[in-house]
C-alpha cells in the first residue's frame, strides 16, 4: 500500500481507510495531527452553524418545538447530544465574581 499522504484525500468522507499496520510512524504520527486539526475545524464550524441556527429561531420558522428537535431530526442525534451542542455553541458568559473576590482577598 503507499504511503499515506495527509495533503491527499486519503482521509477524506467515503475514502478507504488506509492499511494501519503498512503506515511508517512518521505517517501515522501526520495521519493522528491531521485528523485532529480536521475534528477541531469541524466542531468549530458545528458550534458556529448550532448557535446560527439558535439567534435565528430555525427551530420555531421550520415547524419544530426546539433547536433540540431539529437537531434529533436533522443530524440522526439523541436528545442528549443535541442539547450537547446546543450548551457548547453558546457564548460563555465568564464568571469575574470569584476572580474580583481573590483580588480583593489578596489585597487585604
Amino acid at each position: 500500500m503507499p504511503r499515506v499522504n495527509i495533503h491527499s484525500n486519503a482521509l477524506a468522507p467515503g475514502a478507504p481507510a488506509p492499511g494501519w499496520p503498512d503506515l511508517t510512524d512518521v505517517d501515522l504520527l501526520r495521519t493522528l495531527v491531521e485528523t485532529e486539526r480536521r475534528r477541531r475545524r469541524l466542531d468549530a464550524v458545528m458550534r458556529a452553524a448550532v448557535s446560527e441556527a439558535e439567534r435565528r429561531g430555525l427551530a420555531a420558522d421550520t415547524g419544530y418545538q426546539d433547536t433540540v428537535e431539529l437537531l434529533t431530526d436533522l443530524l440522526r442525534i439523541s436528545a442528549h447530544e443535541a442539547r450537547r451542542r446546543i450548551e457548547s455553541a453558546a457564548p460563555q458568559a465568564r464568571s469575574r465574581s470569584r476572580k474580583v473576590w481573590r483580588v480583593l482577598a489578596a489585597a487585604s
